[in-house]
């Protein structure tokens, strides 16, 4: 879940008409973030209000494996390099666009998953 949160927590948020979800459009490095915080949302809808307990007794060896099709890490991680999105910049962008889902995060495991979010913002 670690390489998920860190994988993720890289990427966030944004609103408007023309939002971009698909980390592969995204043009600049907010569209980027924008993509991430699209795919947070899924990812906690996901996981509801579910228990690690929960997740663990559908897969034990991998219970977050069920998230890997929605987190597309290989996909963010090239397209950052190829806008030239430098981690830092990334993490301050994501600190700002995840603010709003804190009220998505029904379970301690979704609660988890957001912490990295926003300790970014520390």
């Amino acid at each position: 879940m670690a390489c998920v949160v860190v994988t993720v927590a890289l990427l966030g948020a944004g609103c408007g008409a023309d939002r971009v979800t698909d980390p592969a459009r995204a043009t600049t490095c907010i569209e980027l973030v924008d993509a991430g915080r699209a795919t947070a949302e899924k990812v906690l809808a996901r996981l509801g209000d579910r228990t690690l307990a929960e997740f663990e007794a559908e897969d034990p060896s991998e219970p977050f494996g069920g998230l890997d099709p929605l987190l597309r890490p290989d996909v963010f991680t090239s397209r950052a390099v190829e806008l030239g999105c430098g981690e830092d910049e990334l993490a301050s962008l994501a600190c700002t666009a995840y603010q709003g889902l804190a009220h998505l995060a029904r379970s301690d495991v979704a609660r988890s998953y957001l912490a990295p979010y926003f300790a970014a913002c520390d």
